[in-house]
């Protein structure tokens, strides 16, 4: 054999020897046989217990508001309780239904306006013959609504209970974790929004008032009461939602401005608190680790039918202690900082890769990357809430602006009382406060609340109607 060949065998040898070694030694350092031991959950982390009793708590009335039966209260603790069993994997369709707002038709199309961005109260009125019809097609459901979206309600959002074993699909706690339907709810509370427009078209100035009531009432619970990541940021848009028909219904009947003022109110320590669901979503993560530790790598669990045996046991590459580990490290960080709400934590980047030698984690290479993915995904969920918290001065400020004169304005935002960080973010521009956000909402960076015109007149007109009009923007 020539010479340059015995070279090349031999560098090829030590090229194989390397890979190989190499691949021993990462396979030494990943296995569940070095998995880390178990550690109890982090006090810090730990989920606190429901302290409102059930039949207090207004979340099993709206899981029940589309079911069958009387009584949605009813309707919903069997719901909750079959999916807390594991006995529904799924959401099935409900006996009653909400208006459609995909079809082209114009009253359909208004029913699905977009509260946030949109001046959903001018479209309202446009299509109020509809929109009439519309409600009445629905009026079981709705009524139902209102029956719920009273002053006094409260939720305490349930948390499902993790299978000890795991013996079917239908345990695992991914798939029954997600299953609250929160569009019923948002679709109540559009329907509270709407209906109050109507009223105040038709000049019921009183009843538009008690429908804003009620809606201000279901969305103060929500943000109030929601515990899960998905819960408060339907929590969120719920009160955007508000806020903005609130300040729009000021604008078009100013005479009402002060009632609808004195509803907005300063967002709760609780509603601006992170660590509610810095707790629940470390939670899911712990059960999501173990659950994906059973199955085999790209397998969906939603795909899985309920009553499909599962057997729990991790595969030989899986470390789960030693995931769940990383994850309660970066959480903790999280709760750390999440003692002065949403703004103290604005700078939480979570990096686990700056952890990693050569930029890569040698051991629990498949959980370190799996985190590592994950982990820089929830500061936005931080930025919304901080977003939540300046819209709420926003559209507090519209309505307490209507009581200044326009060239006093910008002069008189600038000494109202609030953070600095919410108050560089907020300006007078002509007839709106505009907010600036750390995150966008429907693709739009800020979001305008108009001041309504003549309230401070208008504060002492009195009666049933006194504006049947709505005012000109």
């Amino acid at each position: 054999m020539k010479r340059w060949a015995r070279v090349s065998l031999k560098i090829l040898g030590g090229l194989l020897l390397g890979v190989v070694t190499l691949a021993a030694a990462w396979a030494a350092f990943n296995n569940r046989l070095v998995d880390d031991a178990p550690r109890p959950v982090p006090e810090a982390l730990r989920v606190p217990a429901p302290t409102l009793p059930p039949e207090r708590n207004a979340v099993f009335a709206l899981l029940g508001l589309a079911e069958a039966g009387d009584d949605p209260h009813a309707a919903g603790l069997r719901r909750w309780a079959a999916m807390d069993a594991g006995a529904i994997t799924s959401l099935p369709a409900s006996p009653r239904k909400w208006p459609a707002s995909e079809t082209r038709q114009p009253a359909s199309k208004a029913w699905g306006c977009d509260t946030q961005t949109t001046d959903c109260v001018a479209v309202w009125m446009q299509e109020a013959d509809a929109l009439r019809a519309l409600t009445a097609a629905h009026a079981d459901i709705g009524r139902r609504c209102e029956a719920v979206a009273q002053t006094g309600m409260a939720i305490d959002e349930p948390m499902i209970t993790p299978s000890a074993e795991l013996n079917t699909a239908g345990q695992l706690y991914i798939r029954r974790a997600t299953l609250l339907p929160w569009q019923t709810t948002v679709n109540c509370l559009r329907w509270l929004h709407l209906r109050s427009a109507l009223a105040g078209q038709s000049g019921d100035r009183a009843a538009m008032l008690t429908l804003v009531k009620q809606a201000d009432a279901l969305t103060g619970a929500m943000l109030d009461g929601t515990n899960t990541l998905i819960g408060v940021n339907v929590a969120g848009a719920m009160a955007r939602r508000h806020w903005r028909v609130v300040t729009d219904l000021a604008a078009a009947y100013p005479a009402a401005a002060p009632e609808l003022r004195a509803m907005l109110r300063p967002m709760s320590a609780r509603a601006a608190d992170t660590s509610r669901w810095i707790r629940t979503e470390a939670n899911f993560g712990r059960e999501a680790v173990r659950e994906y530790a059973c199955m085999d790598l790209g397998a969906d669990a939603s795909a899985m039918s309920a009553d499909s045996p599962f057997h729990c046991e991790p595969r030989f590459w899986a470390m789960p202690n030693a995931t769940q580990h990383l994850l309660d490290k970066y959480w903790l960080q999280a709760e750390a900082k999440s003692g002065g709400g949403a703004l103290n934590m604005l700078d939480w980047e979570p990096d686990p890769s700056a952890d990693w030698a050569l930029g890569f984690p040698w051991r629990n290479s498949i959980g370190g990357t799996l985190v590592a993915v994950a982990a820089p995904g929830f500061p936005i969920y931080v930025r919304k809430q901080a977003s939540l918290m300046l819209l709420n001065e926003a559209a507090r400020l519209a309505l307490a602006a209507g009581d200044v004169e326009p060239a006093r304005r910008a002069v008189w935002l600038s000494q109202q009382p609030m953070d600095a960080r919410l108050r560089e973010r907020l300006a007078i521009d002509g007839e709106h406060v505009v907010a600036r956000l750390w995150a966008p909402v429907s693709s739009q960076d800020t979001l305008r609340y108009r001041i309504p015109s003549g309230a401070t007149s208008a504060a002492t007109v009195t009666g049933s109607n006194p504006d049947p009009s709505p005012t000109k923007s």
